[in-house]
């Protein structure tokens, strides 16, 4: 993990901690464990991967309880879960509505936030013409991240 993702794990860290107190919500103990764990993911991180993780610091955790944690998370704008992996990542902008896509490499599985405001409402303009009510937008776009593409010429170079 290199010093900036360190850094800035601590500034996300200290953002949703300041962004809890201020909207008067509860980052419990384990929430915030919870939250931790997917802001210092390499990648999106699912339920039982996180389950694993918290299983040295407290024992034998009940899946629900971290499914309980993860859907505060994503309620209040901490997390966004990614339909397709069935996996959650940090979201770039705690406690601002946006719209967001996700670039997914199929490879090492970074993940990238986008923000998309104008995409998401180019796509929710069609639906209503066609008599169709959106109650749930997920852009996923799927590919090889920049790394791993350089990494696939140099090895059919």
């Amino acid at each position: 993990m290199s010093a900036d993702h360190v850094h800035s794990s601590a500034e996300r860290l200290a953002r949703a901690d300041a962004y809890a107190v201020e909207h008067d919500l509860t980052l419990t103990p384990l929430r915030r464990q919870v939250y931790e764990l997917i802001v210092t993911a390499a990648k999106p991180i699912g339920a039982y991967d996180l389950l694993a993780a918290l299983e040295p610091q407290r024992g034998r955790v009940p899946p629900t309880t971290v499914y309980r944690a993860l859907e505060f998370l994503v309620e209040n704008g901490f997390v966004h879960r990614i339909e397709s992996r069935n996996a959650f990542v940090a979201c770039c902008e705690i406690g601002k509505p946006h719209q967001s896509q996700f670039l997914i490499c199929e490879r090492c599985g970074e993940t990238v936030e986008i923000p998309g405001e104008e995409l998401a409402e180019r796509l929710s303009a069609s639906p209503p013409a066609h008599g169709f009510e959106v109650h749930k937008q997920v852009v996923e776009l799927t590919g090889l991240c920049g790394e791993c593409k350089s990494k696939s010429k140099e090895a059919g170079a």
